[in-house]
This record gives C-alpha cells, sequence and structure tokens, in this order.
C-alpha cells in the first residue's frame, strides 16, 4: 500500500481518492470545543469541591461563632437594662429580647449561669466551635435563672423576690412559658 498526498502539489492518482479526507475536517472544530467545554466543566467542579470542601464551612464556622458572640452580648444588655439598678420596690417588668433564629443553620439556646464574680449568660450551640459567654453586670442580689431557645419569641422577667429587702429576681422565659405561667 502506497500512502497518498492530497491537496495543493501533492501527486495522487484520482481526485476521487482525496476526497475522503476532506470530510474527516469538518470533525476538528466539534473535538475542540467538546474538549474545551470538558476542561472548563472539570474547573468548575474542581472550585466547586474545594469551596464547599473546606472553604466554606471555616468561613460559616468563623462566621458562626461572631454571630454568636454578637447574640450573647446583645442578650445581655437587654436583661441588664431589664434589671432597676437601685433598691427596687414591687417590680415586676416583662421586656421581650429578639435573638436570631439559627446560627450557622442550627438552633440554640442562651442559659443563665452562675460566673466566678456573678451571673453570665452562656451560649450553647450544637457546633462546639460556636459559643460565647457574657458576665452580667447587675445587682448582686440579683438572682438571674432560665434560659431562652433562639427558636421562641423570649422574654426577661424581672420581679421583687422580698420587698422589704429589694432582692431582685430575673428569670429567662421563652415566650410560650410567659403565657402559660410556667417558667422553666
Amino acid at each position: 500500500m502506497s500512502r497518498r498526498a492530497c491537496g495543493p502539489g501533492a501527486r495522487s492518482t484520482t481526485p476521487a481518492q482525496c476526497r475522503g479526507s476532506g470530510r474527516d475536517r469538518g470533525l476538528s472544530p466539534v473535538v475542540g470545543k467538546t474538549l474545551e467545554l470538558g476542561v472548563g466543566v472539570l474547573f468548575v467542579a474542581l472550585l466547586t469541591a474545594t469551596f464547599f470542601g473546606g472553604l466554606v464551612p471555616e468561613y460559616r464556622t468563623a462566621v458562626g461563632a461572631e454571630l454568636g458572640e454578637r447574640a450573647t452580648v446583645a442578650a445581655a444588655e437587654r436583661v441588664e437594662a431589664a434589671v432597676p439598678g437601685d433598691r427596687p420596690v414591687g417590680v415586676d417588668r416583662r421586656v421581650t429580647v429578639r435573638l436570631p433564629p439559627t446560627i450557622r443553620g442550627d438552633p440554640y439556646r442562651i442559659v443563665a449561669v452562675a460566673a466566678d464574680g456573678g451571673p453570665a449568660l452562656r451560649l450553647v450551640h450544637p457546633d462546639p466551635a460556636i459559643g460565647g459567654r457574657v458576665r452580667l453586670a447587675v445587682r448582686a442580689d440579683a438572682s438571674v435563672s432560665g434560659s431562652w431557645t433562639s427558636t421562641s419569641p423570649s422574654r426577661v422577667l424581672v420581679s421583687t423576690t422580698d420587698r422589704a429587702e429589694g432582692t431582685v429576681s430575673v428569670r429567662l422565659v421563652d415566650a410560650e412559658a410567659d403565657r402559660s405561667g410556667d417558667a422553666p
């Protein structure tokens, strides 16, 4: 078998023998564009896997931690504003507290705890990287108890427990518990 050359200046036996190779040239742009498309899809898949596998979850956790700290500080400010500073007589307050419903896609709780120097609020979240603790600047004789769930409207109930002494009870309750009278 001899190799046949086709094209200008090439020696071939007949023009009909060279027509078959001209049809193959029409596939070159299609194959080239298909390969370019495959490389583009592979590039997008690689970027997506990188972002959602590593960068985005870390970013979401960092943002969640920051939002958790801000929510805890804002809740502490509302509790501190609800508690009277001087000797209260006959205090009965209900203050609504607005919390973000979720942090990093999960509901959470804010719980009153006893800290070293007095009462504090602590954020409890399913992700251990998200949390926070803020000491409350309230009267020394104030007792703080209860918890809030982020998915429920939250309230601070402040009342005088001993009218003669002026001691104050601060309870964190969800709105449903406040309506029914069953505070946690």
